[in-house]
């Protein structure tokens, strides 16, 4: 959708709260708690039940629940966010909207992200890299490893995709990605991550790290794999997927 065709068809409160209806009842209004299907309005936000007395909102269970910006402001955010090729930031959002606050573009941006995963989205499956990753500012104690700082551990999977011709074997590319913060680098932190996004069966390839040895137990068709960096997804390309998802 272009942003005139966008306007041509958000272009005010009560267009944004029609689409919100039809998404919620598709097959007009049903009343939560008694299924009656006739109904009043209720000044410009609410559905009075014409049997219980119920009232409903198109907003209700929603990212817009208890919003007190106007529906129009939430979808050119989510317009916004929808389009970015390479990722959308707080600030991005803050400029677009106008809005004072980063604090609030933030907020907007991290709520419509997670309205975004799907609830019945399926585990990764085939060959998976698994790796951790601190994100967070620049260190000048000079430590490293596993235990840097105090920046956040994140979790990282991501499904490897075989591609080339014959003249070029082994070529592969990133397919789906997980990711999730994480307390430490442990086996009690990275199990439940793994079981979690990752389908039995599936070929999980990691940097041999300690914390992985679960791995070897789970009830999982093919044997636990260890790559030398060579051969691994680069962690420069994985934190880019957190900090810029696409």
């Amino acid at each position: 959708m272009t942003f005139d065709e966008f306007v041509k068809q958000f272009s005010t409160e009560e267009q944004c709260r029609e689409y919100l209806f039809q998404l919620k009842w598709p097959n007009g209004f049903e009343c939560p708690k008694c299924k009656n299907k006739n109904y009043g309005i209720v000044g410009e936000k609410q559905y009075w039940c014409s049997s219980c007395k119920y009232k409903a909102s198109v907003t209700a269970g929603t990212i817009f629940q208890d919003t007190r910006s106007p529906l129009r402001t939430w979808f050119v955010a989510i317009w916004w966010i929808t389009t970015q090729k390479y990722g959308a930031s707080a600030e991005g959002l803050q400029q677009v909207l106008g809005i004072g606050s980063y604090e609030t573009a933030w907020t907007w941006l991290h709520k419509i992200r997670k309205a975004m995963v799907r609830a019945d989205r399926t585990k990764l499956s085939g060959t998976v890299e698994v790796d951790e990753t601190y994100i967070g500012g620049e260190e000048h104690s000079g430590s490293t490893g596993r235990g840097t700082g105090n920046k956040v551990l994140v979790a990282i999977a991501v499904e490897l995709k075989e591609f080339g011709n014959e003249k070029k074997q082994g070529l592969r590319k990133i397919g789906r990605v997980r990711l999730s913060v994480i307390s430490d680098a442990s086996g009690d932190s990275l199990s439940p991550f793994v079981t979690e996004n990752i389908e039995k069966g599936s070929e999980i390839i990691t940097d041999g790290w300690s914390g992985y040895s679960f791995v070897k137990t789970l009830a999982m068709n093919i044997p636990f794999l260890s790559k030398v960096r060579k051969k691994r997804v680069k962690t420069h390309c994985l934190m880019f997927i957190w900090l810029f998802p696409c």
